[in-house]
Parts: structure tokens; sequence; C-alpha cells
């Protein structure tokens, strides 16, 4: 029985629909055949929005993107890879930038474990055969005469139904060991089980030990990518907990095997309350952007780790010099307070306030339970002097090195007796004039 999905098309933003209405119509114009994949045939079915379209095309995306550009005017070409048999397009709708993926169905040759494959065009179940999961090889054919239609060639719908991960072939993990990452995060996504037969071979690809420090083996960025997705999820304790058991920690490194407790442990917990891209993070209005928030949980990970070691690490990774900074400057500050006999407001106060948000989540999670790093967070950092160096001035104090300093006794005073106003700083100015 054939399956359709238009009804639930049809209630996706209508600037998308039209789109995947007009690009089906030219393909059937072009005698091309043109289906919806991807993650946003499967999120559809499961009731979530997703709005990234990636169109595989039967024969040539490259002709289909060429005419794309030629009939519509508010479509532009972005990128055209001849190798991969891929292209984008972009159009702007209503002053919104709309992209779209368009890619030539295909199939891949690994010539070893973990390689980049080799493409070469195909058919539409090759095409769906090289995906990583059942749930993800799902076409939805975008075609005038047949628009919805579903073509599940590999049980994607029962699974999607069982809520079950299941690879499509048996080498799936050898040829791809990234997809070990992948389906963790789904699993970890979605609330699904990995299927007893892709758990088992997922279980040899990782016993197999081809794969430990797979980072010094790939480019390192396919590997960061995949474990950025995984900490960015909202049930953070439940990524970290799939990192370790699914053993996911030895394609970063076998010397993480001693961190296994940080699964269980508090610390996890102690920093879940990180919330990306908003106005709350680590408890206080400390936002984080989610490009880099997951780094506060790679962080943990690493950090009982040798410096020499943590450097190489993030340099395999591919990690940016700023997303490094972020992890350093959280460690130093980390250690610098672990020196102190004791800490108060105005010592975490100059060990975090040229901090980014990040490296401050990292301090607070690693530190332990401190009222002083939570105090900052929620409202030392917020604390401004009323009075400025013109203030100083014009109580004869010359310009020069010495009015910021007088500046900063006067503000670490306010640390601790966040009610002065104005006066009270001017009083204190008196004193130290």
């Amino acid at each position: 029985m054939k399956s359709n999905i238009k009804d639930k098309l049809q209630k996706i933003d209508k600037d998308h629909y039209t789109l995947l209405i007009d690009i089906g119509k030219v393909s059937k114009e072009e005698g091309l055949k043109s289906y919806l994949v991807g993650g946003m045939v499967r999120d559809l079915l499961l009731g979530f929005d997703n709005l990234d379209i990636d169109i595989v095309v039967e024969n040539s995306a490259k002709l289909l993107a060429e005419k794309l550009v030629k009939k519509f005017p508010n479509c532009e070409l972005s990128a055209k890879h001849d190798r991969f048999h891929t292209a984008k397009v972009i159009f702007n709708v209503n002053g919104e930038k709309i992209p779209i993926d368009l890619a030539s169905s295909r199939e891949e040759i690994y010539e070893h474990p973990a390689a980049l494959p080799k493409v070469s065009v195909s058919d539409l179940k090759r095409d769906l055969y090289r995906r990583d999961f059942t749930i993800n090889a799902l076409a939805v054919s975008i075609l005038p005469e047949d628009f919805g239609e579903i073509v599940d060639l590999f049980d994607g719908l029962l699974d999607l139904k069982e809520k079950k991960i299941r690879i499509l072939h048996e080498l799936s993990f050898i040829d791809d060991p990234t997809r070990i990452i992948r389906a963790g995060r789904f699993a970890c996504k979605l609330g699904f089980e990995i299927e007893e037969n892709t758990k088992r071979l997922l279980k040899e690809a990782i016993d197999s030990r081809q794969f430990d420090n797979l980072i010094e083996k790939i480019r390192g960025d396919r590997v960061k990518i995949e474990i950025r997705y995984l900490f960015n999820l909202p049930d953070i304790e439940h990524a970290v907990r799939t990192f370790f058991n699914l053993g996911i920690y030895r394609m970063i490194s076998i010397d993480l095997e001693s961190r296994r407790d940080v699964a269980y442990g508090g610390d996890v917990a102690y920093g879940g309350d990180v919330a990306y891209g908003g106005d709350v993070a680590c408890g206080g209005d400390v936002a984080c952007n989610v490009s880099t928030g997951w780094l506060i949980y790679f962080a943990l990970i690493i950090k009982d780790l040798s410096s020499d070691r943590q450097e190489k690490i993030m340099k395999n990774l591919q990690l940016t010099a700023d997303e490094i900074k972020i992890i350093k400057d959280g460690f130093n500050a980390l250690n610098k307070l672990k020196e102190q006999q004791s800490v108060d407001s105005v010592i975490i106060y100059h060990e975090l306030r040229n901090l980014s948000a990040e490296s401050i989540c990292i301090v607070k999670m690693l530190y332990g339970i401190n009222n002083f790093i939570d105090e900052y967070i929620e409202k030392t950092s917020k604390i401004k002097l009323e009075i400025t160096g013109q203030d100083l001035i014009h109580m004869g104090v010359k310009e020069g090195k010495k009015i910021g300093e007088i500046l900063e006794q006067i503000l670490e005073k306010k640390i601790k007796n966040a009610s002065m106003n104005k006066n009270d700083e001017l009083a204190e100015a008196r004193k130290l004039i």
C-alpha cells in the first residue's frame, strides 16, 4: 500500500511548500524525477518542524539547478560541486533567503574503512541505500502526478513507528564510523532504541579497535561536527552517557577511558542548565552561543588529560583558535581559583570578568558548587560604577594610570556592598585621593 504525506506538506510554511511545487513542475518539464529526502521527511512524519530542503534528482541535479535559475528571477546558484554531483540554489522569497540543496542520485564506494567515498551517479534505490539509517532513507516525490508519495524501500516507516535506529547494511559502521556517533545522537534526540543487530555491529566496530584515536587518522572535523551535534542536545546527561556507553570516546582518545565516571557523576548535572542561544546559561544571564556551547561539555571530558594531550586532541579535531581559547581560558581560570586558599566575590570577579560565557560555564561546572561563582553570574557581573574618570579629574586627580587604579578599588568595594550609590562612590574616591 502506497503512503502519501501531501497533507503534511501542505501544513508547512507556505513559501517552502510553493517552492516544492514549483521545483516538482520544473523537474517534470525536464523529464527529471525529483524527491524530497533526509531529515525533513523524517521529521514531517514525526510531527517535528524542519524546513531544511534536500532534494535528490534522478539523473542531473546540475541540470535542474540551471533550469531553476533560468526560470525564476528570484533564484540564484549558490554552489556547485561536480565531483559530488551536488548544487545549491537560493530563492529570495518575500525578503527571506531559502536554500535548497540538490544532489544527483548517487552511490558511494569506500576503498577502505573510514575513507571518504568515491561518488558516482546512480538511481534512487542506490542513493537511499547509501544512507546511514532506515529512518533517514525515506524519499517523497515532488512531481505533480504523485506529489507527496513516499518511497520506502527499507522499511523506514516501520522503524519510525517502532522507534528503532537501524543501519541499512552490515558494513555501514565500517564504511563510515561517524555513523556510530549519529546512531547515539538520533537515539538521544528522538527517544529511539538502537535495534539489536545494529547495536551488535556497532559494538563489533568499536571492539575491533580500528577506530581508536580516529581523529588522528581522518579529517578531525568529520568527528567534531558529530560531537557538536551530540553535545548540543537538550538532554546533555543522556548525551554524555551515550558518548561513553557506545564507546564513542575511543574515537577521540583511548585515554578518555578514565573519564567514564563523569557520565554518572554530578558534574554534568551541575552544568546541565546551560541554555544555548537564549538569555540564560549556567543559571544566570550569561548567554552561550549554540555553535560553541558544546565546548563546555567537551572540556569536562578532557579536563584530566595532560595539557599536551589536550592540545593534540583539540588540534586533531580541528577546533578553531576561538574554540581552543574558550577551553583554555576556562581551564586557566579554574586552576588559578583552585590555587587560592579561599575565594571571595572580588577574586571571582577578577578571574571571570574577561571570560566568554562558555569559559565561565566551564569554571562553574568544574570548580564545583560555589556561591560566589553563582553570585557573579547572577549579580556581580552586572555591577557598574556610577562615577567615571571625569568625576575624579574634577576632584583634582590628574589624567593617567591612577584614575583606573582608584576606580578599580571603588568597584571592589561595591562588589562587596552592592547597595553603594553614586554619593557613596564619591565618598570612597575622596578617601583614596
